[in-house]
């Protein structure tokens, strides 16, 4: 037991038992899984974030799901416009709620992210959503969405590609092996992706899995979405962010408490996060060294998620190991049933 948690554990003895037992069925109640996708199995793909763009992704994402025997239902969203969205908030909200409640979709794919999916947290129906247990993937924008379902649902949902991502041969094996096989599994970078891994603090730590992109979950905090950080293995990613506003909302985090709660923290994909004028900044990797070289809990960098070609496809609310040193995240239980 490492310190933090060894002053953790003792402080809550002296709180007295009331406290200790009514904590006690947050930390060991079992997240809620959909079922594991099977050929023939119907996606449904919609846009409930930034507008798509490129259109070519949607025909592209279509042939990707077909060769992988999956049939596909694609939202009117993947078409709409409206400002920066993907449609308007009622129509996004809307849509996805009927792909929730279509017993022939298993499971739900969004499109891309963007900006969008906090607008429409406050239209969705939890309680339909917790009857209608299915797959639902996303990255990026998709953060919020995914863990305000985990939170107020307990369902388990999936952090992965986006219809509008490079579906490469890693990329697929990490969502077949999360939403099709479902077995407890290790996520390890590929070879090529392996320059970036530093370790900040040694160790190993277990917990469920929560997170996304920092700028949208650190969005969440003090919401009524914000996710519980107790013994949570955190994992965090961004893109085109400077390390000043990195350090801000890394710092909003710890100033929240989540650094006194979490069992560990894993660092993706922080894509394009240079300073501006670097004579005038502190480097990411400064940034990093200030926030977790010294934390007791494990931390490592590098991990292959976020916005880059290869991407693990973490499953929010499934309890897993991370391994600092060996810059592995293994499942522990079934992501899928």
């Amino acid at each position: 037991m490492n310190r933090r948690r060894f002053i953790y554990n003792t402080a809550g003895l002296a709180i007295g038992s009331y406290a200790l037992t009514s904590l006690q069925p947050e930390l060991t109640e079992p997240s809620k899984k959909p079922k594991g996708l099977i050929k023939g199995d119907l996606i449904g793909i919609t846009g409930p974030a930034g507008s798509i763009w490129n259109k070519a992704h949607i025909t592209k994402i279509e042939n990707k799901m077909s060769e992988l025997g999956f049939a596909t239902r694609l939202g009117q969203t993947l078409y709409e416009q409206d400002g920066f969205l993907a449609g308007n908030d009622e129509m996004r909200a809307n849509e996805f709620m009927e792909m929730i409640e279509d017993t022939s979709v298993r499971a739900i794919l969004t499109m891309r992210g963007g900006w969008g999916c906090a607008r429409i947290l406050d239209r969705l129906d939890y309680e339909v959503i917790a009857k209608n247990p299915k797959i639902i993937m996303g990255f990026s924008d998709i953060t919020s969405l995914v863990n305000a379902i985990q939170t107020k649902t307990g369902l388990v949902t999936y952090h992965g590609p986006c219809g509008y991502s490079s579906w490469g041969d890693f990329t697929t094996s990490q969502v077949i092996n999360s939403v099709v096989i479902g077995k407890p599994y290790t996520m390890k970078n590929p070879t090529d992706y392996t320059e970036d891994l530093k370790t900040w603090s040694s160790g190993k730590a277990t917990g469920k899995l929560i997170g996304g992109n920092l700028t949208v979950i650190s969005s969440m905090v003090g919401t009524s979405f914000e996710p519980n950080w107790n013994d949570k293995i955190l994992f965090l990613e961004e893109i085109k962010e400077e390390p000043y506003r990195v350090d801000r909302m890394l710092w909003q985090l710890k100033q929240a408490g989540v650094y006194q709660k979490v069992s560990g923290i894993v660092l993706g994909s922080f894509r394009k996060c240079v300073p501006e004028e670097p004579e005038k900044s502190f480097s990411l990797e400064e940034i990093f060294e200030q926030h977790f070289k010294n934390v007791p809990f494990p931390v490592y960098q590098g991990a292959s998620f976020g916005h880059i070609t290869p991407k693990f496809t973490l499953p929010i609310g499934v309890m897993a190991e991370m391994d600092a040193d060996a810059y592995t995240i293994t499942t522990l239980e079934k992501s899928v049933i």
